[in-house]
């Protein structure tokens, strides 16, 4: 999965678990936790639904709070290999 789609995937889970609009979140810098879009309950489901975007399971102890900072930092720190794709 190339890294536009992963930033896709992420933002959709975000406002549907939120129950926004898509302009609640718009940038991949917007602060996730902090803004209120998602709460400390639902990252239990979120790295989750992160798992079955990666396909492997992610090592919860290694997990670092400020992951979840914004869309860049999840993908920076869960898709570390995920390649931009650069339009032809």
């Amino acid at each position: 999965m190339d890294e536009k789609a992963i930033r896709e995937g992420l933002r959709g889970w975000i406002i549907d678990r939120a129950g926004a609009t898509p302009d609640a979140l718009p940038s991949d810098q917007q602060a996730i936790l902090d803004d209120g879009l998602l709460s400390s309950l639902d990252i239990v489901e979120f790295i989750l639904f992160i798992e079955d975007l990666r396909e492997e399971e992610v090592d919860i102890e290694a997990i670092e709070p400020e992951v979840f900072n914004n869309i860049d930092s999840l993908v920076e720190a869960f898709f570390p290999d995920a390649k931009s794709v650069s339009p032809a």
